[in-house]
Order: C-alpha cells, then sequence, then structure tokens
C-alpha cells in the first residue's frame, strides 16, 4: 500500500513564516521612526537647509578680509547685524552687507541670501546667526539663516 502524504505543516514552513513577520516588523518600525523624527525636527538631512550646529566654526574675519580664496568650498558660522539690501533678483536672491562680529573684529562683508530663504524677514538692524559657504570666487552664500 502507498504511503498518503502529510497534511500538516513542518516546523520548517512555521519558521520561515515566524522569520518573515519579525524582519517585516523590524522594517516597518525603522520606517516610522525615520519618518517621525524627519516630521518631528529630529531629521539630519541636508535638504532642510537649517545647520546650525555646534560642530561649525566660526569665520576668522581677519583671514576671509586678507584672502577670501583661501577658505574656498568651507562653511562657517557668521553672526551680526544687517546693515542693508544691496540687491535683489528673483532668481538668485538677495545680497546684503552683514556686519559680521567674531572675537577680534567686526567688519562688514556681502552675503548672498539665496532664494530659498525668501520667507525669511531680512531687514536693516536685524541681528543674526548664519552658516555660510565660501564660494569659489570668496562670496559667502547663506546656506542656514537664523
Amino acid at each position: 500500500m502507498p504511503r498518503r502524504a502529510s497534511s500538516g505543516v513542518n516546523v520548517g514552513q512555521i519558521a520561515g513564516i515566524a522569520v518573515a513577520i519579525i524582519g517585516f516588523l523590524v522594517i516597518a518600525a525603522l520606517l516610522v521612526k525615520l519618518i517621525a523624527g524627519d516630521l518631528i525636527g529630529g531629521g539630519g538631512g541636508d535638504g532642510d537647509k537649517k545647520r546650525v550646529s555646534g560642530n561649525i566654526s566660526t569665520l576668522n574675519l581677519t583671514t576671509y578680509r586678507n584672502n577670501a580664496n583661501s577658505l574656498r568650498g568651507n562653511v562657517y558660522q557668521v553672526e551680526g547685524r544687517v546693515e542693508e539690501t544691496l540687491r535683489w533678483t528673483a532668481d538668485r536672491g538677495r545680497l546684503i552687507s552683514f556686519e559680521a562680529s567674531d572675537a577680534m573684529d567686526t567688519i562688514p562683508v556681502p552675503v548672498l541670501v539665496p532664494e530659498e530663504f525668501s520667507n525669511v524677514n531680512i531687514e536693516r538692524g536685524t541681528e543674526m546667526l548664519m552658516v555660510v559657504r565660501v564660494d569659489r570666487d570668496g562670496t559667502l552664500v547663506a546656506e542656514s539663516v537664523e
């Protein structure tokens, strides 16, 4: 007489299903944490342009004044007061005169504030903290404005 096939579920199938469910739950938990962190403000992506941090060094104004090209490509933090808006264009943003201060000096520097910060109110006399990048021609370009 021939043997009949087993009609029950074996242990290997149960283990495979359990591993798949646990993997799905772990991935779902990581996605929820990632999405919730970005929505609440815990995300550290570069797309949000808010990079004010204790890790960014302060711009040395004496070095910038003497040879801005030596600082090209670097990112610095600069604090000071808006003197005036020098120029505004719809596609490039605003060029402002910014009276920057560091431990040694206070000098006016030009800062290009890109159009993506058009919602930030920049008025004469406003105290601000900016994270700036020194562009290839020595111009300071704002990456974060507070």
